[in-house]
């Protein structure tokens, strides 16, 4: 009987990860409006050392201060496993939206399509309920990207408004749609 592959892991990023997620952050951002691929990056550059210092500054903040961050990495399952996906959820700029985190994910382009946005969603959706107790989870999502509203939608959020005109990347204008899921049941926030 032939072993079927294991499924890319997910684990907490820790601290030692940072550099891991940077160097895959800048390859996944390269991938942004290429070779068919959606816009779903504003930048299209990043500069390693920043992206590796931020991401040690938002981990290493505790959940009742502004800007915090949690990650969880997607890493592939080959005998060097390297990270291949991400799913960070991200804390307000002051302190009154404590009971919010907003969603950034990525999956690098060989690895969309097989279940792990799904996967990584469902694993940030039960940390932020039951560890963290947030009420809301928030994101934007380009409109040009089917594949990842259509998961959104699947795994709960609603639109509750678009930027028109939001942002302007490589001579093409991008609607950013706002999604919003209720993690305690319909606006009570409970």
């Amino acid at each position: 009987m032939a072993l079927s592959p294991a499924l890319p892991s997910i684990a907490p990023a820790q601290r030692a990860d940072a550099r891991a997620f940077a160097a895959y952050l800048i390859e996944h951002v390269a991938e942004s409006g290429r070779r068919g691929a959606p816009h779903f990056a504003v930048a299209t550059s990043l500069i390693p050392e920043e992206v590796e210092q931020n991401a040690l500054d938002r981990w290493s903040k505790a959940l009742d201060e502004p800007l915090w961050g949690r990650a969880w990495l997607l890493r592939s399952s080959d005998l060097r496993p390297r990270v291949i996906g991400h799913i960070e959820l991200r804390g307000g700029r002051v302190r009154a939206e404590g009971h919010r985190a907003v969603v950034a994910m990525g999956i690098l382009a060989p690895y969309t399509g097989q279940g792990h946005g799904r996967r990584l969603l469902e694993t940030a959706i039960a940390w932020a309920r039951d560890k963290a107790d947030l009420s809301y989870l928030d994101l934007g999502v380009f409109s040009n990207n089917e594949r990842a509203r259509r998961l959104y939608t699947r795994m709960g959020f609603v639109p509750v408004g678009t930027r028109e005109d939001a942002f302007r990347v490589d001579g093409i204008i991008l609607d950013d749609i706002q999604m919003t899921l209720a993690l305690h049941g319909p606006a009570t926030g409970r």
